[in-house]
């Protein structure tokens, strides 16, 4: 039974409730020609049974065949052989039971029709062909519906944890890579007993802290972001000192919200491919400001004149990282221009509003 409910990706009870459903909609807006609730109930019953036997027999054997072997002229002559084969039953127990448990029900049809014998009635094709599907397809037609709306639910699900599980796949790919090139720069200056290493250890915590529990929700505080770069940034100019000169411009002050880690991502990129090989003076220039539905996000950083290094800026690990968690969280609705010249490398990064 389950096996069989599973060609339409409804629960068992779903089904249940669906015929339920139908059959006392029949049986409530049914009183004209019917004397008793007796009456309703019965004659109903018989009805949806036959729609229930026709729903799951097109759907399940019919259209499974028509799959299978596609022949057109197979599907058609199965429906007309159910159609005809619902007729048989119908008849067969409308005229021995039916119209003789309930004359008065039947009487108009009798008065006009009575004289037609068995055989007429389950060859009479304006029945089969006209007033028969007219009535008992219409379940099918809803059952159809119902069952391709869950499956579009339940694929929406399906893609929502898809896109869940990559995107903490992804977080965890860049994690690493930012941290083992910090946990770098504070060795170096332990080596070297820097007094600077307590600041570094100290921004240090305040990231980490940030990004192991601040950072887990899908969007967050663009304040929480924004605290995140200054930290960033101090720990960059500390390890950098005079080599660097760093701008970052900030003029939102709204309360909007910000997938985690994207904009660490391209400053981390400018400060790894065009600071840490510059042996004279580099620079790092960010904007971070907002319009009526977007925020807008630059940043853009000078470049050692290496012909490698122009390449390897390019297709580093973090800016495909962020450009896959873009496609996840911000479907259709960023815009990510990247630009490189021998001397500067740039990002423009508009993103819709949450």
């Amino acid at each position: 039974m389950k096996r069989f409910f599973k060609i339409f990706n409804l629960p068992v009870y779903k089904h249940t409730l669906f015929w339920i459903v139908v059959f006392l909609f029949y049986t409530t807006s049914a009183r004209e020609r019917f004397n008793t609730t007796e009456e309703i109930i019965v004659t109903y019953f018989f009805h949806v049974v036959f729609q229930i036997m026709i729903a799951y027999t097109v759907l399940y054997f019919i259209v499974s065949n028509y799959q299978k072997n596609k022949s057109i002229v197979k599907l058609i002559a199965s429906i007309i052989v159910l159609f005809f084969f619902i007729n048989f039953l119908y008849v067969s127990i409308r005229m021995s039971f039916l119209e003789k448990a309930y004359p008065d029900c039947y009487k108009v049809f009798l008065d006009k029709n009575g004289y037609l014998t068995f055989w007429e009635r389950i060859f009479d094709l304006k029945t089969i062909f006209f007033h028969l599907p007219l009535f008992y397809l219409q379940p099918l037609f809803f059952l159809v519906g119902l069952t391709f709306y869950e499956n579009q639910y339940k694929l929406s699900k399906i893609r929502e944890q898809k896109n869940a599980v990559e995107l903490k796949v992804l977080k965890h790919q860049l994690n690493p890579h930012f941290l083992f090139n910090t946990l770098n720069n504070l060795y170096v200056l332990s080596v070297e007993k820097s007094d600077k290493a307590p600041e570094i250890i100290e921004k240090l915590s305040d990231i980490l802290d940030y990004m192991l529990y601040g950072s887990d929700k899908k969007f967050v505080p663009i304040q929480k972001e924004i605290e995140l770069i200054e930290n960033y940034l101090a720990l960059e100019q500390v390890r950098y000192e005079d080599r660097v000169l760093v701008s970052f411009n900030n003029s939102i002050i709204e309360n909007i919200k910000i997938a985690p880690l994207l904009l660490l991502t391209f400053i981390e990129n400018s400060f790894k491919h065009g600071v840490s090989q510059e042996l004279k003076m580099a620079a790092v220039k960010i904007d971070l400001s907002s319009e009526k539905e977007h925020i807008i996000f630059n940043i853009f950083n000078t470049k050692p004149l290496s012909t490698v290094e122009k390449l390897i800026q390019k297709k580093s690990i973090g800016l495909t990282n962020v450009e896959q968690q873009l496609n996840l969280l911000y479907p259709d609705a960023y815009d990510l221009k990247i630009e490189e010249t021998s001397k500067s490398f740039s990002v423009n990064l508009k993103l819709k509003k949450h």
